[in-house]
């Protein structure tokens, strides 16, 4: 059951890296007056393209993760949240601003997915598993970071 858990969450992981993606490929370089919260759209760029390149680290990690410890697998899914946790926080410049409100929106549906494959490491709370929460959030990320992605790549032209 675990070594399933790794693999999907390395699945759901491509899902976001396909996501931001786009913005690897296709976004503007050109950077505006914004408040001075708001990233300008070039540091925000960099974001999702940073966010980007360490979910494709991530998943190179997970392959090789040992479905047999137990502690370190609860370790490393916790530690998939950081990057999320940043980037939910993000303030987009306003050219971004829809797309933002997806990534945030993917992003705060990936921790909550992640806290409860945590929760079913425990073999009791496994069989208390609410399943189709879990495909709610699976495509709650899915359609969020799709969804964002095509807003990104409509902007950036």
């Amino acid at each position: 059951m675990r070594n399933k858990l790794v693999k999907r969450i390395a699945a759901l992981m491509a899902v976001a890296v396909m996501g931001m993606s786009v913005v690897a490929c296709g976004g503007s370089d050109k950077g505006t007056e914004a408040s001075s919260a708001a990233l300008t759209e070039e540091e925000y760029i960099a974001k999702t393209t940073e966010l980007a390149e360490s979910m494709t680290n991530v998943m190179t990690e997970a392959a090789s993760l040992d479905a047999s410890d137990l502690e370190g697998a609860k370790e490393f899914i916790e530690g998939l949240k950081d990057p999320f946790e940043e980037f939910a926080a993000i303030q987009a410049p306003e050219k971004y601003a829809d797309a933002q409100a997806k990534y945030k929106s993917g992003s705060e549906a990936m921790i909550k997915y992640l806290d409860m494959c945590v929760e079913m490491m425990d073999p009791e709370k496994a069989a208390e598993a609410d399943t189709d929460a879990l495909m709610e959030l699976l495509t709650t990320i899915q359609t969020d970071f799709t969804e964002a992605a095509s807003l990104m790549e409509a902007a950036g032209n």
